[in-house]
């Protein structure tokens, strides 16, 4: 009994200390996190805070004829952590086309393989076992001869090859036509091992996205003659292999403020744009970035051109469209993305643009890579959007280095924000942000972990209420308070691996406010935005015979939302009323009572706004008689 009675005195006393530092529910294997100094109640990292790392040496060689890639690499892992490891947990992503493989959705049955063949692998240079492999889910798990101890590190060598997928619906990458090529997740990676949740382990189907560790990456592309590589990280041998007249155009971009050709399809075709070399070997190189891909295609225009990210130092980024000749939108992406990344970089979020280039490359799909973007082409009218959304996932997850398998809303949810004012601002656009999902019984909390969700749930979860959220909190907060959160939260995370409650608290302790008010409903609850509209006319409250009115504006739903009011009023006049979500920080507030001025008769009110989620809008009009 004596021991019962301190086991739940201990429950007791961590659940109260937790309380004293946060109101919103709290995960109890988040807590050693804390404890120990790893993160800090107010948002910071701890003075404990540690990341594992790796540097990877990877030569790889693409043969187009066969769809085949061949690759070796050298590979640095450094244990920063204070845990002894005795398993190293490659991620062989794709698997996803191996017999047996769990996969979100159907796909090609000629694309199914035995997945990558692992040629050799070595740990500090003696062969793997196979009984030391346990191959699942698109992880390779090794265990250790010699646990790894905290503070030091192994090298691991491998060498693989596998077969691309070449159905036009393969997931995120593509066979783009018989000559072009879009190939991420080509290399094994040393998965996640982190404070909140060890060695990532959620298997990778084709739906949910991923998580990275920050890397060191050294990379030789092998492409036969006349084929050109774009992909993560500055090309080193530039020199080596574009004949003068090209690579004096190259060199031009980096500080060419225009959209300028690099070469176009019919140039490339011709044989005029490389020197005369039996293979290309194109060597890149990025640092402390979370993952690498490549593009090749023997026949794509390329446009590039330059932007200043930092007017403090005058950095500037890169940025390339490639692209083929058919994709009439792709001949704005290079001017697109180059004024989306300086809005970016001096408004939304206001961070300067992290990398030194940035490549949108003509494919399949709509994804983002660090410094590459998987974009197909599409209609004029989403050609912006689409570019700026893909562009602002630098930012998150990949300065901030988000874990995309539990809550994608912390990077998704951002990038639907910032596409959603940097596409209007480029466009001149005044949009209307969508909140179709509220009152589905699919719908969930964004902090339900991604990996449980799938469809709709996962889409609503991960993009649009977060998108919502963050948009009523930039109108609470105004844009210098936001923007002061937001780049603090961004100094204090960048190049790490934020959770939630890191973003929670960074922007309670900078805001100095506890907003937990508005998080707990937004993030953690069920339920959605409903606001009711009544008028009522009050006569001779004044005394001097003319009628008052009053409006009242009742909060229906738990999700808090702005108060947004337009009034017509009978003399020709218009009058706009706006209350930030802040008006129902007291959750016992039910009502809103505002006055109309008097002597003033009203003949139509609307409630609401383009950027405000309603789910049940009927009620929220009301005209006079």
């Amino acid at each position: 009994m004596r021991f019962l009675l301190l086991f739940i005195f201990l429950l007791l006393f961590i659940g109260e200390n937790i309380a004293q530092n946060t109101s919103l529910p709290f995960p109890r294997n988040f807590e050693n996190s804390y404890e120990k100094g790893l993160r800090s109640w107010d948002g910071n990292p701890g003075p404990n805070y540690w990341q594992n790392r790796s540097d990877y040496k990877i030569n790889i060689s693409l043969n187009p004829k066969e769809h085949e890639l061949e690759g070796s690499q050298e590979v640095t892992y450094y244990n920063n952590s204070p845990d002894t490891l005795r398993m190293i947990r490659l991620k062989l992503l794709a698997d996803l086309y191996r017999k047996g493989g769990q996969r979100a959705n159907d796909v090609d049955p000629n694309d199914v393989t035995d997945g990558v063949e692992i040629e050799h692998l070595t740990i500090n240079g003696v062969p793997v076992a196979k009984s030391a492999q346990n191959r699942h889910d698109c992880y390779l798990d090794i265990q250790l001869k010699s646990p790894l101890a905290a503070k030091s590190s192994l090298k691991l060598s491998v060498a693989w090859e596998y077969t691309l997928p070449a159905s036009e619906h393969a997931t995120r990458e593509c066979i783009c036509d018989p000559t072009t090529f879009f190939i991420p997740y080509f290399y094994p990676e040393i998965a996640v091992y982190d404070d909140l949740h060890g060695w990532a382990s959620a298997p990778y189907n084709g739906l949910q996205e991923f998580y990275h560790a920050f890397s060191n990456y050294a990379v030789s592309i092998i492409l036969p003659k006349g084929y050109q590589a774009w992909a993560t990280g500055e090309w080193q041998n530039a020199a080596e292999i574009l004949q003068p007249q090209y690579l004096e155009r190259w060199q031009e971009a980096h500080t060419n403020p225009e959209v300028i050709s690099i070469f176009s399809e019919a140039e490339l075709k011709s044989g005029r744009v490389f020197k005369n070399l039996k293979k290309n070997v194109f060597h890149f190189k990025a640092t402390d970035v979370p993952d690498f891909a490549f593009a090749a295609s023997d026949h794509y225009n390329w446009d590039a051109t330059s932007v200043v990210v930092d007017d403090k130092t005058n950095r500037r980024t890169l940025v390339s469209a490639a692209y083929d000749s058919q994709s009439r939108d792709f001949k704005r992406v290079a001017r697109i993305a180059a004024d989306g990344i300086r809005l970016m970089s001096t408004w939304l979020p206001g961070y300067p643009f992290p990398y030194p280039s940035l490549t949108v490359f003509n494919g399949n799909d709509g994804m983002e890579y660090p410094m590459m973007i998987n974009d197909a082409s599409v209609s004029e009218d989403y050609v912006t959007s689409l570019t700026v959304h893909e562009a602002s996932h630098t930012y998150f997850p990949f300065m901030m280095g988000t874990n995309e398998q539990y809550y994608a809303w912390m990077d998704e949810g951002w990038a639907s924000f910032f596409d959603h004012f940097l596409a209007d601002s480029l466009d001149n656009k005044n949009s209307r942000i969508g909140s179709w999902g509220f009152c589905n019984d699919w719908e969930v909390p964004p902090m339900v972990p991604s990996r449980a969700l799938d469809g709709r749930s996962y889409g609503f979860a991960a993009y649009t209420r977060p998108q919502l959220a963050y948009t009523q909190l930039y109108d609470m907060l105004g844009s210098e308070k936001f923007h002061k959160c937001m780049t603090i939260y961004m100094d204090r995370w960048k190049g790490k691996h934020p959770g939630p409650y890191e973003f929670f608290n960074t922007f309670n302790n900078v805001s100095g406010q506890n907003l937990d008010w508005f998080w707990k409903p937004w993030f953690f609850e069920f339920g959605y935005p409903d606001l009711k509209l009544e008028v009522a006319k009050m006569d001779n409250v004044t005394g001097g015979g003319n009628a008052n009115y009053v409006i009242y504006v009742e909060r229906k739903g738990n999700i808090p939302v702005p108060v947004h009011l337009e009034i017509e009023y009978a003399d020709g006049s218009k009058e706009h009323i706006h209350k930030t979500a802040e008006e129902w920080k007291n959750e016992d507030k039910r009502v809103l009572q505002l006055k109309i001025s008097a002597g003033k008769t009203p003949k139509k009110v609307t409630l609401g706004d383009k950027t405000i989620p309603e789910a049940k809008p009927k009620d929220n009009v009301w005209q006079g008689g």
